[in-house]
């Protein structure tokens, strides 16, 4: 199917000009609307894949692409509660959903959806690589990103406050007389673990605890089970190990049972993004809540005021983080 680009390439004017004629604005000339009407006859030309946007110049749909990792997105305990809050908000306002998937390897041209113009606008889920969201944004398409890997100036951006958030759990772990707090994480090039070990940091500064390195493990993306073993081979092992997410908590349960340690006896665990399987972990997972379904809804919502002309200058909205006491940390005997 032709793009606009390319439509308005053979009828020799510009890709506003060509949606303008199409639309019946009166601010085209007669000669050039009746040039780009018989041509758009002759050559099939459908300005976007739906059709609708002919004459309303909106399509209703709104573009939502996550970057494909290792495990289908139904199988991502955080990123599948993204989605449900898109889905659900996007129903609220009647507005269509076009998902896609996108591997990380498969970042280098524009989206089919960008291509042809099928999207009033576009919500982008979690890592992406700089070259394909530059790549987006010179499009001229208004879009949103929601747990970026890296801070945009030029773009709405939906965050959590994943410092502040690091900072509670590990002043938790202090309050109950930790003074030796591993922390463990996924690779540090993605911006939410870094500010997570940040907040780590401050709470010992803060506490005049020191930062021991030996004590941080972080790079992988699903590694809490070697990040763990790691630190209980240490001659001074933790009392206490935060991660940075709960699934590497969940997965450092593994090594801490092959110890012969029991959480929180042994060993206390705090985790962060609480998802489901926080609470069915044995013991169950003290973590700190990131309320993902709002990420979502946040960011449709976000999104539509840009489409309608709302927001004027890229925002950033933070959401704020809650602690979840369960079972898996012990107070300390100070």
């Amino acid at each position: 199917m032709m793009t606009i680009k390319e439509f308005a390439k053979l009828a020799q004017v510009s890709q506003s000009t060509v949606s303008k004629a199409l639309n019946d604005r009166p601010d085209v000339s007669p000669e050039t609307k009746s040039k780009i009407i018989e041509l758009a006859k002759k050559y099939n030309f459908v300005p976007n894949a739906f059709g609708k946007g002919l004459k309303k110049q909106v399509t209703e749909n709104i573009g939502v692409i996550f970057c494909r990792e290792h495990q289908p997105l139904s199988g991502n305990p955080f990123y599948s509660r993204v989605l449900e809050g898109i889905e659900a908000e996007l129903a609220l306002k009647k507005f269509n959903l076009i998902l896609q998937l996108i591997p990380e390897a498969e970042q280098n041209g524009l989206p089919k959806m960008v291509r042809q113009q099928q999207v009033d606008g576009l919500i982008l889920v979690g890592i992406f690589k700089d070259q394909f969201v530059n790549n987006i944004l010179r499009n001229d398409i208004p879009v949103v990103m929601v747990d970026p890997k890296f801070s945009v100036d030029d773009c709405c951006q939906i965050l959590i406050d994943n410092e502040q958030g690091a900072y509670i759990a590990t002043k938790y772990l202090i309050e109950r007389g930790h003074r030796r707090i591993g922390f463990i994480s996924g690779d540090l090039e993605r911006m939410s673990f870094r500010q997570r070990l940040e907040g780590y940091k401050r709470a010992l500064q803060d506490s005049g605890l020191e930062i021991d390195p030996a004590l941080i493990q972080t790079g992988g993306l699903e590694r809490g089970y070697e990040h763990v073993k790691r630190l209980l081979i240490l001659n001074d092992r933790p009392t206490a190990i935060f991660a940075a997410n709960d699934i590497n908590a969940i997965h450092g349960y593994k090594a801490i049972q092959e110890f012969k340690l029991k959480i929180p006896e042994d060993i206390s665990v705090i985790g962060f993004d609480d998802i489901d399987l926080a609470k069915y972990a044995m013991p169950s997972l003290t973590t700190i809540r990131v309320y993902k379904e709002e990420l979502g809804s946040i960011g449709v919502r976000t999104l539509l005021d840009l489409i309608r002309g709302e927001i004027k200058t890229p925002i950033k909205t933070i959401l704020p983080t809650k602690l979840i006491e369960r079972d898996s940390v012990k107070k300390l005997a100070v």
